[in-house]
C-alpha cells in the first residue's frame, strides 16, 4: 500500500476512534501501511490540538523508538486530552536507552503530576 498523506492518516485515526467493532486491527494496519509511524512526530508538532491527540494516538498504536522524542513534549501539552494520551502512549513505547533517558527526565523535572508515575515506570523490570 502506498503511503497515505497526513489528512487520511487523520481520518483512519479519526474512523478508528469512533468504531466499536472488535476489527479494528485493518485499520491500524492501514495506518502502519500509509506511513502513520513517520508521519506522527511531524504531526505532534501540530498547532492544533486535535491533530496533536491523533499524532499521539498514531503513536500509541504503532510504537516506533522515534516516537518517544516527539511525545515528552506532549506529555506537558496545553491540552488535557493531548498530554493524557501522550502519557499513554509513552508508557507503550519499547524500553530503549532514549526511553529510559526521557522518563529520568521527566522524573526529575517533568509535569509534577507525571513524576512519581516516572519513576515507578523507571522501577519495572
Amino acid at each position: 500500500m502506498a503511503a497515505v498523506d497526513d489528512a487520511g492518516l487523520i481520518d483512519l485515526v479519526e474512523t478508528y476512534e469512533q468504531s466499536f467493532e472488535e476489527g479494528q486491527s485493518p485499520l491500524v494496519r492501514e495506518m502502519d501501511a500509509g506511513g502513520g509511524v513517520d508521519a506522527a512526530p511531524r504531526l505532534a508538532g501540530s498547532e492544533e490540538p486535535r491533530i496533536r491527540l491523533v499524532a499521539a494516538r498514531l503513536m500509541q498504536l504503532l510504537p516506533d523508538e522515534g516516537h518517544v522524542a516527539a511525545l515528552e513534549p506532549l506529555i506537558a501539552d496545553s491540552d488535557p486530552d493531548v498530554a493524557a494520551l501522550a502519557w499513554r502512549a509513552l508508557r507503550n513505547q519499547r524500553r530503549t536507552p532514549d526511553w529510559r533517558a526521557a522518563l529520568e527526565r521527566i522524573a526529575a523535572d517533568g509535569p509534577e503530576e507525571r513524576r512519581q508515575a516516572a519513576r515507578e515506570w523507571l522501577a519495572e523490570r
